[in-house]
């Protein structure tokens, strides 16, 4: 499916309203100043569904991590998770693996070892952690690489 260009008239009709499920702002033409318009928007974005079940550094610690707020469908149950934080302190000097589960009916996170791979079960991937010298180094983005059922 390909996304396809706004006409004139379309465009007009969009501004001073928000897109419904990022909050982002149609901006009138011309708008000054622009700079603190474009952070905000892009923080809509950042805390969207696009947003939904990223793995990000947290400021608790030098090796905790948020898994955000989402939404996801795993055999058919569709699951909440309502976000957390998990220090990976354990998993230091190695790659720690998080995915999303359904636990009875419950969205969970799981988190394993680089020696221990993915569950082989289902889950959504969500990211893998680097954790080296007591810091969170790399978090790759797997989610859109998901098992959704084995």
């Amino acid at each position: 499916m390909t996304i396809r260009d706004l006409s004139s008239d379309q465009i007009t009709d969009l501004v001073g309203t928000r897109h419904q499920t990022t909050g982002v702002e149609f901006p009138p033409a011309g708008l000054q100043p622009y700079h603190e318009w474009l952070v905000r928007q892009l923080h809509h974005l950042a805390e969207s569904s696009c947003g939904a079940l990223r793995v990000m550094r947290d400021d608790e610690s030098a090796t905790t991590v948020r898994v955000m707020p989402g939404r996801a469908s795993i055999d058919l149950a569709v699951l909440a998770y309502a976000g957390g934080v998990f220090d990976l302190a354990a998993f230091n000097n190695d790659t720690a693996y998080l995915w999303l589960e359904d636990d009875s009916g419950a969205a969970s996170i799981g988190v394993a070892t680089s020696g221990s791979d993915w569950p082989g079960t289902a889950h959504l991937k969500l990211a893998e952690v680097t954790i080296a010298a007591g810091v969170v180094t790399d978090i790759l983005d797997r989610r859109f690489e998901s098992i959704l059922s084995v």
